[in-house]
């Protein structure tokens, strides 16, 4: 009888394509699946999966676990949600291409969002690649480029349009990265300074990802009253590069703008009517969560946000701050909320992380519907209380929008976090529960898993999840996070 590392018996399988679930077994030989269904054999170890389901390991396509990977590769509050595969480099943030002048910006904007660096041991995109690779990480990492990060280590933070040698170091520092393996290129068009770029700039980046065979993922120009404006940007850059493209975050922020994807849905369905490969991503929260310093330059809340819809969430000194909404602070204060709000800025070092309550319960619910639509926790791994999605996103949208809710089959919600990431990413021979693909794999109980992570309490590992393994090593055990070293980075297929 053949001898397999591990068999997970006896449990429900759902195999990641949206198929319906069959009862089965699954065998673990060497990081990938050795066989599926009725199976005897020795085995090292066999895990009870017995009124279980056993699927594919997720695969958070928005994640800005970039610096995560190296100061925590236990990645707890990503492999506890059954998150085995992590996409990085989202909304044109990242830690590289590494130069002085990047540094410098690092510094003073983006170290709040993704995470102090301890240590600069890397230049290059495949040089950062190469550093979570010696982090050893729980969890598999993907990487799109950066655009802020390209325009920031060319060009500094200017707001003009780059010089012929400007570009030309932008496309080589794009064409390093994706020789390493980058899946494709993002862009965040509200942060600066991937808001400086004007359109052209960002077809010609991506007629080098093109090239690669990379997609374009973008944190688009306008969520809001322009919404269909952005997607179409999107749509005519993905059209003249000949790419890809994935919407970010896709949403209606802002009270105003509520119900306006019942327009930006058929939008995006008429372009891909038209054949164009254009998908989203969602997370399943009424709230977003950014850095402070972009919703609030120089103190000033942008059109459409109201202050008591603006919690903070993670400071770098003045901790009693973090779980409170912006009035309170002011009242705290003794200020004027923009004038409290600017003062909270400046102390803390542009560092500070907000919380937005922006937007509706009927947007969230038709874009997790859409049929391309995948899940993107969106998770911001910063100190104090971050946004609960961190730890939750993905039970939730097991628990409350599959099993209480109905708005997706388990199949279904099961395909949008596996099989449908793992094609539009071109993660090879994952997201999948089938012979010969790598062993990422989550059993959960389909009647408990349930997200308990709160705005106030949100370091909270979901129920109902008790095995996740990551290349056929198991790094939740009995609901316990193991810290082990399963991961890889990943290379475009």
């Amino acid at each position: 009888m053949p001898a397999f590392d591990l068999i997970i018996r006896g449990g429900r399988v759902i195999d990641g394509t949206g198929a319906p679930a069959f009862d089965g077994d699954v065998a673990v030989t060497d990081g990938k699946i050795a066989a599926v269904g009725r199976i005897d054999g020795e085995t090292a170890r066999i895990i009870d999966a017995s009124g279980h389901i056993v699927c594919p390991g997720f695969i958070d396509v928005h994640s800005h676990d970039d610096i995560a990977l190296i100061n925590m590769p236990g990645m707890d509050f990503k492999v506890a949600q059954g998150v085995t595969t992590v996409v990085n480099g989202n909304c044109g943030a990242g830690a590289a291409p590494a130069t002085d002048a990047f540094q410098l910006f690092y510094r003073r904007g983006v170290e709040g969002i993704l995470g102090p660096v301890q240590e600069w041991k890397w230049r290059s995109l495949p040089e950062f690649y190469d550093c979570v690779r010696s982090a050893k990480p729980s969890v598999n990492a993907a990487f799109l480029v950066p655009h802020g990060a390209l325009r920031a280590a060319s060009m500094g933070a200017e707001n003009r349009p780059p010089t012929e040698a400007e570009l030309q170091r932008m496309k080589d520092h794009l064409a390093d990265g994706m020789a390493a393996g980058a899946v494709g290129l993002s862009t965040g068009l509200i942060y600066a300074p991937g808001a400086f770029a004007q359109t052209d700039e960002i077809i010609e980046l991506a007629k080098v990802v093109a090239q690669y065979g990379g997609i374009y993922a973008t944190h688009m120009r306008n969520e809001g009253a322009n919404l269909l404006d952005a997607i179409d940007e999107a749509i005519r850059i993905a059209e003249a590069a000949g790419v890809p493209v994935q919407i970010s975050h896709h949403k209606a922020s802002g009270r105003g703008n509520w119900g306006k994807t019942a327009e930006s849905v058929p939008f995006i369905d008429a372009a891909r009517e038209r054949g164009l490969d254009i998908t989203t991503d969602a997370y399943p929260y009424t709230a977003a969560s950014t850095a402070l310093a972009a919703i609030a330059p120089r103190g000033r809340l942008v059109r459409d946000m109201d202050a008591a819809d603006v919690m903070i969430a993670s400071v770098k000194h003045q901790h009693q701050y973090e779980g409170k909404m912006l009035p309170e602070i002011a009242s705290m204060m003794d200020l004027p909320v923009e004038e409290a709000t600017s003062r909270l800025l400046r102390e803390e070092e542009n560092t500070p992380s907000a919380i937005m309550f922006l937007m509706d319960e009927g947007d969230v619910r038709r874009v997790l519907q859409h049929d391309v639509c995948m899940i993107g926790s969106d998770g911001l791994p910063t100190a104090g209380k971050p946004h609960p999605r961190l730890y939750g996103t993905f039970p939730r949208v097991l628990g409350r929008y599959s099993r209480e809710e109905g708005l997706l089959t388990l199949e279904d919600a099961v395909r949008r976090m596996t099989s449908l990431p793992a094609k539009k990413f071109r993660l090879g021979d994952r997201g999948v529960v089938r012979e010969g693909a790598w062993a990422d794999l989550v059993v959960f109980d389909s009647n408990k898993v349930a997200d308990i992570a709160t705005y106030e309490e949100p370091r909270q590992y979901p129920t109902g999840m008790p095995y996740v393994l990551v290349n056929g090593r198991v790094v939740v055990d009995g609901s316990v996070p193991s810290a082990i070293d399963a991961g890889q980075v990943l290379s475009r297929a």
